[in-house]
Parts: C-alpha cells; sequence; structure tokens
C-alpha cells in the first residue's frame, strides 16, 4: 500500500545533504545494497560529487523527503530530450525499505519527465534487488534480464 501524502523530491538543501550524509556513512544495510565500501564522506564531498555527477551525465537529483526529513536520493540523468530519454536512479535508506516511500518518489519523477517531454526511461537493477524491480514492472516496465542484472525499460503515455 502506498502512503504518498508526506512523500516528496525537492532539491538537497544543506539539511538534506547533512541527512543524506548520515545514512551513506551509517547505513550499513544500504552499503551492501549499493556494493558500497566508500569510506566517510563529508556533507562537501557529498555536495561536489553530485554537482559535477549532474554536470557529467546530464542529470538532475533530488531528496526523497518524508516529513521534511531526507530518507533517500532519486535522479533522473541521462537525459535526451531530442530523444525522449532518460534514466532513473534511487536508493533509500534501509529503515525506511517496505513502506513504498520509493514507489511515491517514483511516481514524481515520472511525472517530472513527462513535463520535461520524455517518454522512454530505463535503469540497471541488481538482479536480487526483487523491491526495485517491482517499482518498474507497476508502472509497466518490460524486464530483460543480463548477466546478475536487469534492464527496465519503460514508455511513458503521452503527455498529459
Amino acid at each position: 500500500m502506498k502512503i504518498c501524502n508526506n512523500i516528496f523530491i525537492k532539491s538537497i538543501n544543506d539539511d538534506y545533504a547533512m541527512q543524506l550524509v548520515d545514512i551513506l556513512n551509517n547505513d550499513h544495510e544500504l552499503k551492501n545494497a549499493l556494493d558500497s565500501n566508500e569510506n566517510k564522506i563529508s556533507k562537501s564531498e557529498f555536495i561536489d560529487y553530485n554537482k559535477q555527477w549532474c554536470q557529467n551525465k546530464n542529470a538532475e537529483i533530488f531528496a526523497i523527503v518524508l516529513s521534511d526529513i531526507a530518507i533517500g536520493t532519486i535522479s533522473l540523468c541521462h537525459q535526451d530530450i531530442k530523444e525522449q530519454k532518460a534514466q532513473i536512479g534511487y536508493w533509500i535508506s534501509s529503515k525506511y525499505w517496505g513502506n513504498g516511500y520509493t514507489s511515491c518518489a517514483f511516481s514524481q519523477v515520472l511525472n517530472l519527465a513527462r513535463k520535461k517531454g520524455i517518454k522512454y526511461l530505463s535503469a540497471t537493477i541488481k538482479d536480487d534487488n526483487i523491491a526495485s524491480k517491482s517499482i518498474w514492472i507497476k508502472n509497466g516496465a518490460k524486464i530483460e534480464a543480463e548477466d546478475k542484472k536487469l534492464n527496465a525499460l519503460l514508455t511513458l503515455d503521452d503527455i498529459i
């Protein structure tokens, strides 16, 4: 069951950046899921990395916010407006897994993509990430297996 009343995607301000850095530095279950062995990062490293990443990937990244607390991020990247395509990526604190919050944020990013004229969305998902696979399937994506990854391909309905 999705409860989206308190879930929003918002620009990452200083407070959200600190909350997200705390998750990345201390959520060991999330780090394992992301295959991340990274050392702890600072707020400035997080902000600088995301700024550079967004420039390099033609991306926008947002905080997934629950009752004004950042609990993860979601991005619309590799945007090609001419080709009407982009990719979506996200992560959320393991503390909030299984509540439908990522699905709510995903729906908001789909609406953003529609407004931008993007019709074709994709992602690469680890084959053991059942929750992520489910989000894409619920939204009408086709899933193709390749090695230990899944390729999700979603065509949005005409822009409303």
